[in-house]
């Protein structure tokens, strides 16, 4: 179970131990959204959230960007992000991007509080944070070779971090608007945009028929 004072190593380790039981538990969720669908088209690209207590005492946020090829290839997990987040010993909330095969992102109160203060300003601070989640789920990533320096693009904006564990775990520290950004930043947000877009368009590769609640289960 994730408590206050885990270190974000800590957090994506016992969300990792929760994962088969969470995507086992989307299971009919996301066969209702899939007929859903079928029947109402405007359902489509139309963001959502699904909660998920876990049995471990862990609080699950997964976003969904519902397409007929997002659902239809859930092994690729593009238009599906599964958040932990939990409350540190401070009082304030905390998420992490779970990913089962790719870098996991351990998202700091100051990017909450900071995209409160531009496009959020409710006291909530668990409404804020599922807002941030639902309009942000997808993420654009690059990272410098030189140093610990990650960099993620997103709908509304542009996050800074830095390794945790390299290529594995970061941590996000500060957000910033579009309006903000320098001119390399814009330049750099316009790479991740689109790597963010070319991620909505999952192809047919070999594998994608494999649903995440059929994968291994992850080491401990």
């Amino acid at each position: 179970m994730i408590v206050q004072s885990h270190t974000p190593e800590q957090v994506v380790r016992e969300a990792f131990r929760d994962l088969p039981a969470m995507w086992n538990k989307l299971k009919q969720p996301i066969d209702r959204l899939q007929r859903d669908m079928r029947k109402n088209k405007s359902l489509r690209f139309q963001p959502r959230l699904l909660e998920y207590r876990s049995h471990a005492g862990n609080n699950w946020l997964v976003a969904i960007l519902p397409t007929k090829k997002v659902l239809q290839y859930l092994s690729r997990l593009s238009g599906i992000a599964p958040f932990v987040w939990y409350r540190g010993e401070d009082g304030y909330y905390r998420a992490a991007r779970i990913m089962q095969d790719g870098i996991c992102f351990h998202i700091s109160h100051h990017v909450f509080d900071q995209y409160a203060e531009r496009f959020n300003r409710t006291s909530d601070g668990l409404t804020r944070m599922k807002e941030f989640i639902r309009e942000n789920m997808d993420f654009g990533t690059e990272y410098c070779l030189d140093n610990d320096d990650v960099r993620v693009g997103v709908k509304h904006g542009y996050i800074i971090g830095t390794w945790v564990i390299p290529h594995k775990v970061a941590q996000l520290i500060t957000f910033v608007d579009h309006g903000k950004l320098y001119a390399e930043q814009l330049e750099q947000m316009d790479r991740l945009d689109q790597q963010r877009v070319d991620g909505m368009r999952p192809t047919r590769t070999p594998g994608s028929n494999v649903k995440p609640w059929d994968l291994p289960r992850p080491e401990a």
